[in-house]
């Protein structure tokens, strides 16, 4: 399924028509990996419940498999495997820091752009595929969450493997290549779930489409195909449920302590289920999503916008993601219209269906949907649309053959547009908006300008000119995203945001009370001992990644889970494996547990430590928990 030669291919001299595809992509490759490693991981752990997570890993090969959360063993996080492995080896190597714990998300970020590259280039041409590997190495919200310890940098470039992996089956006929991509899937899922499974139906669409075999055979190799990715996908879940409850950890934010309930409430239906009122989102954002409770303000969720239409053309996650959605959709139409009615389906017209298979189901989901989601989850937009925009270029180049000044009056209003939305999201921030603007209105005049000019040889420079004006804007977004000082990386977003949603730089240092108790707790207790317990993983975790200790958390992630009874607590105490209940505000979320500490434990003044009698504001982070009470319990 090979392409015509694009004008670019056609129109350049010999000797650089050679260099250029290499040289061109060496240097959006550098910029792309410029973006994500610099000063990686300089500010902070990244999100200190996966670190605590990784460092937890390392003590033992039984945390390492579970997935505990922390070094005892008592609780499991609430994603699968994968990806932390792929961490947990990476702290092996380089140290539990922030580089390390970023490294495979950021590495996986780069190896996207090669591989996207290649792809739309077999399907659309050199400019297509050069075009879509700028667009995705400039994307911000890439940007943003594969510099931090997420794992969805890891899980797209999964999910693009499986893309490649697909389109070779379709294009040599080859069955084992489709195993392949249902296999990455598999592997996607154990990254993160039935996210994962969010490409299935381009995938499943393309094969169907476009595969070289009869309708029962793409039927049957297509059943086939989804058995390998169900057993792929469910290996660690089944393994882990056949363990005996009593034998390994509590599985985290699971209601039966178990991990096919995690895959179908926590990380299923709990992404899906629409809530409506402002007492219910902030219900349910407080039970399930930590931080993300503070950005509720007059009932809409400040971290993705009100669902709707035209949530992603809105701040706040226009500048995330959407900068060039203007000129791809339209463009998918437009590359339609040029390809025409054909007798048989074309490469191009099967890359559509799954670039456009990606992109628009993922789009109605993200607009539309009320359930649990966080901002860096679009992250899943992005190979798709930036093989778009690739398409729309080659559109472009069609056009221009063939109609001449039509293709011009097309580019013009569609770049235009683009970058007038482009505008509009620059003047939400005056302090840059009038020089980004300016510099990219005078370098898309200029590429109108060349372009008008009645030379062949020019047209795919003027172009490339063109779109370069189009990515001033989400450039400049992931300029800001990369120097950022004070980066959001609990719930990662890119731009010059202050991380008051998480941890930001304090992730590598204690509070001043947080230290004091700390200084008390190792002072006070054995070192094979827990250190202490609290009731969620934003009380533990700061005091794991210090000092690598055991710390129960009665209620796992965020306070609701059932990880230990008052039963189980008394004799931990009584067997001397725990001493010290640490309050921060909120241990009377486990009634029975609290009243049983403050009628039996006694409480510890700390040296330097002023004791607050009230409980912890909501609206704060993770580093404003305010320390109630420290209690001993047992000798």
């Amino acid at each position: 399924m090979s392409t015509k030669s694009n004008l670019f291919e056609t129109n350049t001299p010999a000797v650089w028509a050679k260099i250029f595809p290499a040289l061109g992509l060496t240097v959006i490759i550098l910029l792309g990996a410029f973006l994500r490693f610099d000063q990686l991981g300089a500010t902070s752990f990244g999100n200190e419940y996966y670190a605590a997570a990784v460092k937890s890993m390392l003590e033992s090969w039984r945390n390492f498999f579970f997935v505990v959360f922390e070094p005892g063993g008592s609780v499991t996080v609430d994603k699968p495997p994968l990806g932390f492995w792929l961490e947990a080896a990476s702290a092996y190597c380089f140290g539990v820091n922030g580089f390390a714990l970023a490294f495979p998300n950021a590495l996986a970020g780069v190896l996207s752009i090669p591989l996207l590259c290649s792809m739309v280039k077999k399907q659309f041409g050199l400019l297509a595929g050069l075009s879509a590997a700028l667009v995705l190495a400039t994307m911000p919200i890439t940007i943003a969450t594969e510099r931090n310890n997420t794992i969805d940098g890891m899980l797209v470039f999964v999910l693009l493997s499986a893309a490649w992996a697909v389109w070779k089956s379709v294009e040599t006929g080859k069955f084992r290549y489709l195993l392949l991509g249902f296999l990455f899937i598999g592997l996607g899922f154990n990254i993160k779930m039935l996210q994962a499974y969010m490409v299935l139906p381009a995938l499943f669409a393309l094969y169907f489409l476009g595969a070289k075999h009869g309708w029962g055979k793409r039927i049957v190799q297509l059943g086939v195909a989804t058995l390998v990715l169900l057993v792929v996908s469910l290996s660690w879940a089944l393994l882990v449920d056949a363990v005996p409850a009593d034998s390994r950890p509590f599985i985290g934010s699971s209601t039966d302590n178990t991990v096919m309930e995690l895959i179908v409430g926590h990380n299923g239906l709990k992404r899906l289920l629409s809530v409506s009122s402002y007492e219910q989102v902030t219900t349910y954002l407080e039970a399930d999503a930590g931080a993300a409770a503070q950005s509720i303000r007059s009932g809409d969720l400040k971290e993705i916008g009100t669902a709707g239409l035209f949530r992603l053309f809105s701040e706040p996650l226009a500048a995330q993601v959407s900068w060039l959605l203007p000129l791809a959709l339209p463009g998918l139409a437009l590359a339609l219209f040029v390809l025409g009615r054909p007798r048989s389906l074309t490469s191009q017209h099967l890359a559509l269906v799954l670039w456009a298979g990606w992109l628009l189901p993922m789009m109605l989901y993200f607009s539309f949907t009320s359930g649990l989601w966080h901002t860096y989850y679009l992250i899943m937009l992005g190979p798709a649309l930036a093989a778009l925009v690739g398409a729309t270029v080659w559109a472009f180049e069609q056009l221009f053959a063939r109609q001449g000044r039509l293709g011009w009056g097309l580019v013009a209003l569609l770049s235009g547009i683009t970058l007038r939305f482009e505008i509009f999201i620059l003047s939400a921030y005056p302090a840059d908006f009038v020089a980004t603007s300016i510099l990219a209105v005078l370098l898309w005049l200029a590429g109108l300008t060349l372009l008008w000019v009645p030379l062949r040889n020019l047209q795919s420079w003027a172009l490339s000119l063109v779109l370069l004006s189009l990515l001033v804007g989400p450039l400049f977004w992931s300029e800001q995203t990369t120097f950022n000082a004070q980066p959001e990386v609990d719930l990662p977003t890119a731009g010059a945001s202050t991380g008051q949603l998480g941890n930001g730089p304090l992730g590598t240092t204690l509070s001043p009370t947080q230290q004091k108790v700390l200084d008390y707790l190792l002072a006070n207790t054995s070192p094979n001992a827990y250190l202490a317990a609290t009731l969620d993983s934003h009380g533990a975790s700061p005091f794991i990644l210090a000092t690598g200790r055991a710390v129960l958390t009665f209620g796992g992630y965020i306070g609701k889970d059932d990880v230990i009874s008052l039963a189980q607590l008394q004799g931990m105490i009584s067997s001397g494996e725990l001493r010290y209940i640490l309050d921060n505000g909120n241990l009377s979320e486990k009634a029975e547990i609290s009243s049983w500490v403050q009628a039996s434990c006694v409480a510890v003044q700390v040296p330097g430590v002023i004791v607050s009698s009230q409980s912890r504001q909501k609206s704060g982070g993770p580093r404003d928990q305010q320390f109630t009470a420290l209690y001993q319990c047992g000798s």
